[in-house]
């Protein structure tokens, strides 16, 4: 008999899965002995991520902006692992760095599609899976920007924020069903969403966009995607049963000053 904490067989499902944070996640779930639906937009990076893991995971691509291809990756997740149990929302994109003036209607509305949207469909596609076993966990990926905002950053902490509201909803949903919905709010991230929000902000000398984004940092470097990784297992556990409905911050003390 496995304990509550062991993901041992359990049907997990992650976007965003062919790098970055979604990688971390999908290869620590593999680790841990979960079965993993692993979905990205780009296939090859599913298809990279599923030949590094230890365990079954499967790819599967999909654009999370499209909800017919969102039921179809928790149809196949079922049909490959059983009714998933433990979800990782997580795909999503950095946005265009630029202000509220300057956005392209476009633009706006690409960002709301990936990083909000995308999020809606896959509780509709997934959290019935969870009601008929009695049971799941979910982690949705917001930012520090749920919390806060930014200059130019207008798209992405909007989207941020509406996933953290989003978020408590469904945990208020869920919870008669045994089920838990969480967010996450990680702040700066060595992922390659990272290096394109440096290029994008100064494209001249990105680097020295990473060097303030480190100094504004009070552990004064970015995190690694392990790190936040560890932190979702965490919230995916089973004997963490009293979580629910928490903006789960993990930025390196950013919000604490």
């Amino acid at each position: 008999m496995t304990s509550e904490w062991s993901f041992e067989g359990r049907s997990a499902v992650v976007t965003g899965a062919g790098s970055g944070i979604g990688k971390a996640v999908t290869l620590t779930l593999a680790a841990a002995g979960a079965k993993v639906l692993a979905v990205d937009v780009d296939g090859d990076s599913a298809k990279a991520t599923a030949n590094e893991a230890t365990s079954s995971v499967v790819p599967y691509q999909a654009d999370v902006a499209d909800r017919a291809q969102v039921f179809g990756y928790a149809d196949a997740a079922t049909a490959e692992h059983g009714a998933p149990t433990l979800f990782f929302n997580n795909a999503g994109v950095e946005g265009v760095h630029k202000s509220i003036l300057d956005t392209d209607p476009a633009d706006w509305l690409r960002v709301i599609d990936v990083n909000l949207n995308s999020m809606f469909w896959g509780l509709q596609a997934i959290l019935p899976h969870m009601v008929a076993e009695g049971a799941g966990a979910v982690v949705n990926t917001g930012s520090i920007l749920s919390l806060k905002s930014a200059p130019d950053r207008s798209d992405y902490a909007v989207t941020k924020h509406a996933v953290l509201g989003l978020t408590r909803s469904a945990a208020s949903e869920m919870a008669a069903h045994g089920i838990r919905v969480n967010c996450l709010c990680p702040g700066p991230v060595e992922t390659p969403l990272m290096r394109r929000s440096e290029l994008l902000v100064n494209p001249e000398d990105p680097d020295w966009e990473r060097r303030r984004f480190e100094e504004g940092t009070p552990i004064g470097r970015y995190a690694s995607p392990r790190e936040i990784a560890e932190t979702v297992m965490f919230l995916l556990r089973g004997d963490v049963g009293y979580q629910t409905g928490s903006a789960v911050v993990i930025d390196g003390g950013i919000t604490s000053v």
